[in-house]
């Protein structure tokens, strides 16, 4: 069996980091709920900027994008390179490895097919 209630009015104040409510009646005199006056707020932990999560999110994204344009551009040029020196983008993938580590790949030079082309070159240029 349900009882009809009078009309009431809920007031709400919601804020960043709290929210507060009322409930009258309709002549404005406050409303009791379980033997208490109906009134009452929450406070919430301030909200934070999205700010630092996108200053990790933006680097990523660019990395990411220009791996992909670097991986489209050797798609494009595998064939071409292929006909002058098969091994180009192998040693291109290996040259950041040390010549000293024991784990490198079959290729010994960095620049050119052969280690006796590379030793060659980096005596006529020894700054790069």
């Amino acid at each position: 069996m349900s009882q009809k209630k009078d009309d009431y009015i809920l007031g709400l104040d919601i804020g960043t980091n709290s929210c507060g409510w009322a409930a009258a009646d309709k002549k404005n005199n406050l409303l009791k709920l379980r033997g208490k006056t109906a009134i009452g707020s929450h406070l919430f932990e301030e909200g934070h900027s999205a700010a630092d999560r996108r200053g990790f999110r933006t680097p990523r994204r660019r990395l990411k994008r220009r791996k992909w344009r670097l991986g489209l551009l050797e798609e494009i040029f595998a064939e071409p390179m292929a006909e002058v020196d098969s091994s180009f983008f192998v040693r291109l993938h290996q040259s950041w490895v040390s010549p000293l580590d024991k784990d490198r790949k079959k290729y010994a030079a960095i620049v050119f097919p052969t280690a006796k082309e590379d030793a060659k070159f980096y005596q006529k240029y020894p700054t790069i």
